[in-house]
């Protein structure tokens, strides 16, 4: 609500005026003790709000990681959900995370062996395409993931060479397998396998096939 003093003309007597400017003042002191239930300048914080309302709102100073404005809302950052759903009414989902570089044999060089994630840093994105020109098989390395974290390989050139997936620290977990460190294959453009990292109960993650199309197990 607005702010009101008594104003204190040029022909008032200061002296005259002593009451006036101490309630003026204890005005002023209620209303800014008041803000400060909300605002609290030295540790730069604002709380206890009941509503808040605002075209735009920012989150971060030197690097942003929330982004809210007229057209778009922008997390930057991880984002966890615990104890809630997210519900998509009227809307939908769209999941855009796919690696700009393909993982073919040019990328590989030679030996031709590409690792996916490291033993320190999870794979980082969801959709790997691959494809193979030569007659060598190209191996592709996938080192462990977060748990629930999916991943897919898309053969999505248009060679025919084979591309060998396998676990780069422990095995992937495929059915049928015949050998140690079982492999997944594909050699032709459509083909793809979806892997889900799930908990092996004690808290590590291990890759199981939970789609795909055209690959083969060896």
């Amino acid at each position: 609500m607005a702010i009101s003093v008594t104003e204190i003309l040029g022909t008032d007597s200061l002296s005259g005026s002593r009451l006036v400017i101490n309630d003026n003042f204890n005005i002023l002191a209620s209303e800014i003790n008041a803000m400060e239930n909300y605002f609290a300048p030295e540790a730069g914080t604002i709380t206890n709000l009941n509503n808040l309302q605002t075209d735009a709102l920012r989150v971060g100073l030197s690097t942003v990681r929330l982004d809210i404005n007229a057209s778009t809302f922008d997390i930057i950052a991880n984002v966890n959900v615990e104890g809630g759903d997210i519900n998509l009414n009227g809307g939908g989902l769209t999941r855009n995370n796919v690696d700009p570089q393909t993982l073919d044999n040019v990328f590989a060089g030679t030996p031709m062996t590409i690792e996916v994630g490291t033993s320190t840093a999870l794979p980082p994105y969801t959709v790997e395409r691959v494809n193979n020109t030569e007659t060598g098989v190209l191996t592709i390395e996938l080192n462990d993931g977060k748990i629930g974290q999916e991943i897919f390989f898309i053969y999505s050139g248009t060679g025919s060479g084979s591309i060998d997936i396998k676990g780069k620290i422990n095995d992937l977990i495929l059915p049928g397998a015949t050998t140690v460190n079982p492999t997944i294959e594909m050699n032709g453009q459509g083909q793809s396998v979806h892997l889900l990292a799930i908990d092996d109960g004690t808290g590590n993650s291990e890759w199981y096939i939970i789609g795909g199309t055209g690959y083969a197990i060896l």
